[in-house]
C-alpha cells in the first residue's frame, strides 16, 4: 500500500514509537498483575469452584490486554511523526498511509482486520495527527518523499509476491467421478507422480 517511501516510513515510525514508549512491556506487566489478582479468588475458594474461577481468569485476562489502548495509539502517532521528521521524511506521509488504511478498512474490511484489531483507524485520529504536525513541527525547505532505492525494492517485492500467487490454471482441481468440467490437460487427467533421475 505504501507507494511512497514516506508512507512506509510513517508505518515503521509508528511501530518504533510503540517500542520506544514500551507499550508492549506495560501491557505485559498489567497482564501479569491482573493474572495474579485473578488467581487470588480461585485460590481462596478452592475445589472445583476455585478451579473454574482460575480457568476463567486465565482465559479472559489475555484478551483484555491483546490490543493497545487509545492512549498508546495516540502516543505512537505523536512520536512517530516526530521520528519521521527527525529522519528527514515528510511527516504527512503518515497521514497518507493512515488515509489509505482507513479507506481499505471501509472497502475491504477483512483484508486488514488483523492490523485494525490492534490499530483501529478513524478520521478523528487522522485529524488529530494532522493538527499535531502543524502545531509541533516547523516546515522544512525539503523532505524525503521517496527514492529510487525504495521504488526498486518495492517493485522487487511486488514481483516476488505476484510470482507466489498461483494462476487459476495451475491451482489443483478436485476431480470427481462423472465430472464433465475436467481441466484440459491433454492426458487422461489421472494424477501421476513423476520421479526425477538421481545423478550420482
Amino acid at each position: 500500500m505504501a507507494s511512497e517511501e514516506d508512507e512506509f516510513a510513517g508505518a515503521v515510525a509508528h511501530e518504533i514509537a510503540h517500542v520506544a514508549a514500551r507499550h508492549m512491556t506495560c501491557q505485559a506487566t498489567k497482564s501479569q498483575i491482573a493474572g495474579v489478582a485473578g488467581m487470588i479468588p480461585g485460590v481462596l475458594l478452592g475445589g472445583w469452584t476455585g478451579y473454574a474461577v482460575r480457568q476463567a481468569a486465565s482465559a479472559a485476562i489475555p484478551m483484555t490486554f491483546l490490543s493497545f489502548t487509545r492512549h498508546d495509539e495516540s502516543e505512537a502517532d505523536y512520536l512517530g511523526v516526530q521520528y519521521m521528521y527527525a529522519a528527514g521524511y515528510d511527516p504527512t506521509g503518515a497521514i497518507s498511509i493512515f488515509e489509505k488504511l482507513e479507506s481499505m478498512q471501509k472497502t475491504k474490511p477483512g483484508a486488514v482486520a488483523k492490523v485494525f484489531s490492534t490499530h483501529p483507524m478513524d478520521s478523528d485520529r487522522i485529524d488529530r495527527t494532522e493538527k499535531e504536525i502543524q502545531r509541533i513541527l516547523p516546515s522544512k525547505p525539503e523532505y524525503v518523499v521517496t527514492s529510487s532505492e525504495y521504488r526498486a525494492m518495492r517493485d522487487r517485492l511486488m514481483a516476488l509476491e505476484n510470482r507466489r500467487q498461483p494462476s487459476p490454471e495451475s491451482r489443483p482441481h478436485l476431480i470427481r467421478p462423472g465430472d464433465d468440467k475436467l481441466p484440459d490437460t491433454g492426458t487422461d487427467a489421472r494424477p501421476t507422480v513423476k520421479r526425477k533421475d538421481i545423478v550420482e
